[in-house]
């Protein structure tokens, strides 16, 4: 590539940076690194500089062939407020949404950092192996910014439990059980 679109691109970049709102930077995803099928996580929306939240609508993403939705809660930012989320509506291919509103009643949160909404999913026992992606972003009318983020997670076949053999001395008793049980019905 010429080295001006280069340039060109950075800028543009730049300028699509500057134009977010300040507190949207320090938005990120908390996952596990990787998590066995069958097993519960929690993926958390953490915001490194809340600025006056008083009321944000988000959608969250996720692969249902990847994930079983379970539950949303609010996080450690949020503590006092309220909470809705909707039910899991298909998307595409499959891909799904839940819509979720958080709002308090009382005075806005400023200048903390910590989780504002936490959600649980179990990793299906079907599910494929490798990285998966799970994504937060503010609805278009949202009264608090948060640009998409992803958080990504790879999903492991996890131990196989050996199954237990019976020891040796269990398999000689039952043997002479079964000589003495045999011996006394040849009398």
């Amino acid at each position: 590539m010429k080295p001006g679109v280069n340039a060109c691109t950075f800028c543009l970049g730049m300028a699509l940076f500057a134009a977010l709102p300040a507190h949207a930077a320090p938005f990120s995803v908390g996952l596990p690194a990787s998590a066995e099928r069958g097993t519960p996580i929690t993926a958390s929306l953490l915001d490194g500089g809340v600025t006056q939240l008083e009321a944000a609508d988000l959608v969250l993403t996720f692969d249902a062939d990847v994930f079983t939705f379970s539950a949303a809660t609010t996080g450690s930012a949020t503590s006092g407020f309220s909470l809705l989320a909707g039910q899991p509506v298909f998307l595409q291919d499959s891909l799904w949404q839940v819509e979720l509103s958080l709002a308090t009643a009382g005075v806005a949160v400023d200048g903390i950092s910590g989780a504002l909404i936490e959600v649980g999913f179990m990793i299906r026992q079907s599910a494929p192996l490798g990285a998966s992606a799970i994504l937060f972003a503010s609805k278009a009318a949202s009264d608090y910014v948060v640009p998409e983020q992803v958080g990504w997670i790879n999903v492991t076949q996890g131990s196989i439990q050996p199954v237990p053999e019976p020891t040796s001395s269990t398999l000689v008793a039952m043997g002479l059980l079964a000589l003495v049980g045999w011996s006394r019905r040849l009398r």
